[in-house]
C-alpha cells in the first residue's frame, strides 16, 4: 500500500501521541517527512515520491520494499528532536551545545536498505 502525505502525517501523528495537532503542527510534520524521504533517498538508488508532497502525484515508497515503516520512525526522530531543541531554548543557556538524538537502530535500518539496493545493483560498484 502506497501511502500519501495526509496518510503519512495522520499515522506520524498516531506515533507521536499527537492525533489533535496539540504539539506538531501540519506543516512541521511535513518537512520531518520531507526530511526522512531525503534520508532514505541517499541509500535508496531509485527516486522516492509521496504523492502530495512536492507535487508528486503518485507514492512509490512500499513497491520493492516496504519502506514507509521506515520513512515513519525517521520522521517522528526528526520530530522530537525538533520538540527537543524547543524546549532546550526554553530552559538551556546555550541551545548550540545540544547534543542530536541518534538512534542506532535507525541507522541499522538505513544501512540495510542500502545493502538491499547495492546487492541488486546491475551497475558497479556491486
Amino acid at each position: 500500500m502506497s501511502d500519501n502525505l495526509a496518510t503519512l502525517t495522520t499515522r506520524l501523528q498516531v506515533l507521536l501521541d499527537d492525533r489533535d495537532a496539540a504539539i506538531w503542527s501540519g506543516a512541521l510534520l511535513e518537512e520531518c517527512l520531507r526530511r526522512a524521504l531525503a534520508q532514505l533517498q541517499r541509500v535508496c538508488p531509485v527516486p522516492l515520491a509521496i504523492a502530495g508532497l512536492d507535487g508528486a502525484l503518485q507514492s512509490n515508497l512500499d513497491q520493492e520494499i516496504s519502506l514507509s515503516p521506515l520513512l515513519l520512525q525517521l520522521a517522528q526522530q526528526q520530530a522530537l528532536q525538533q520538540r527537543q531543541v524547543q524546549r532546550s531554548e526554553s530552559f538551556h543557556p546555550d541551545p548550540h551545545k545540544l547534543m542530536p538524538l541518534e538512534s542506532a537502530s535507525l541507522q541499522e535500518q538505513l544501512e540495510q536498505v542500502r545493502r538491499y539496493f547495492l546487492q541488486r545493483s546491475a551497475n558497479s560498484p556491486y
